[in-house]
């Protein structure tokens, strides 16, 4: 039999490890927001769920047709050293135009910092039986003075290019992923746009943060 002085100091380290267990489990919860739920640790909202699918999508996406552009001069930046050059018509300042005109007068003020280009020709843009080269999508993400931060679909056939409506990301992602959140959203919303352009895009950290007073 096991000596009382050696059991006494066992039953003791069991209980303390149950109370780490149980004090553990009242710091976690779940909350359920819009569509989808958030694990709560302490109080403070995360998303688990958003940060695995974005995480796996980045393992598995593929954006060799996804040219990511300097806003300032429209040259590819980082990537493969040589990249088809862009068609006159396709062109990045058509696609800022269009975001500075989208929602006059605070909208002329936009601040490009990412500009992602679908090249014309890629196969999903390749409408079906005709075969003839489909738009040229743009993703842009800025900022302004006066609203929230975006990241916008731009859709431009010729010289014509224009915002798409629906495909309009404003603000935080908060409590969300930002990356899981904005892809989903605008492959919701704009399901003709380009599935590995939607999955490619990198949202800047301004999405994650909270709202600034405008």
């Amino acid at each position: 039999m096991t000596p009382p002085r050696v059991v006494y100091p066992r039953r003791l380290w069991l209980l303390a490890a149950l109370a780490a267990v149980l004090f553990g489990l009242s710091l976690l919860g779940l909350e359920q927001r819009d569509d989808s739920w958030l694990l709560k640790v302490g109080g403070r909202p995360l998303d688990v769920r958003g940060a695995t699918w974005a995480a796996w999508q980045d393992a598995t996406r593929d954006c060799t047709r996804v040219q990511r552009l300097d806003p300032s001069t429209a040259e590819p930046i980082g990537g493969p050293a040589v990249r088809a050059p862009l068609p006159a018509e396709a062109t990045a300042a058509a696609a800022v135009r269009a975001l500075r005109g989208f929602s006059p007068p605070d909208s002329e003020s936009a601040r490009v910092w990412r500009l992602d280009h679908w090249a014309p020709g890629a196969p999903e843009a390749m409408p079906p039986k005709t075969g003839a080269p489909g738009p040229v999508w743009w993703v842009l993400q800025a900022e302004f003075d006066r609203l929230e931060p975006v990241v916008v679909l731009v859709r431009q056939e010729g010289p014509d290019a224009h915002v798409v409506a629906a495909g309009v990301w404003s603000g935080t992602t908060l409590p969300w992923n930002p990356a899981w959140r904005i892809r989903r959203f605008l492959a919701e919303r704009v399901p003709q746009a380009p599935a590995a352009l939607l999955a490619c895009i990198d949202p800047l950290g301004v999405f994650a943060q909270p709202p600034r007073p405008l």
